[in-house]
């Protein structure tokens, strides 16, 4: 793809600093509550990525703590678990947000 084949709006917010986007002028509604400037990041998918894995290794040491323990690691297995769940929801909202505004 061509810089002639990309809308003008979408290299301009590319080449932008992300804490330098205004979000309320994005026209982007009741979701403008759920963007931050990481959302506009070019590497948003590694901050949601590491973002999961402290819920994945809350998961695993709530496993830890069942093999040890007992019952008692469920608690943090499926606060993990939730977590991640969480961390998967703000995936699909930011990437709709980006596609909104026109980035990929």
């Amino acid at each position: 793809m061509s810089d002639q084949d990309v809308p003008r709006e979408r290299v301009e917010l590319e080449s932008l600093d992300p804490k330098s986007i205004d979000i309320e002028s994005l026209d982007l509604g009741q979701l403008a509550r759920h963007a931050s400037p990481a959302t506009f990041a070019s590497n948003w998918k590694s901050i949601l990525a590491t973002d999961a894995s402290l819920g994945v290794v809350l998961a695993l040491i709530g496993v830890a703590i069942v093999i040890w323990l007992g019952w008692a690691g469920w608690l943090l297995v499926a606060l993990g678990l939730a977590y991640v769940g969480l961390v998967g929801r703000r995936f699909l909202q930011w990437r709709w947000i980006r596609r909104k505004v026109g980035l990929r």
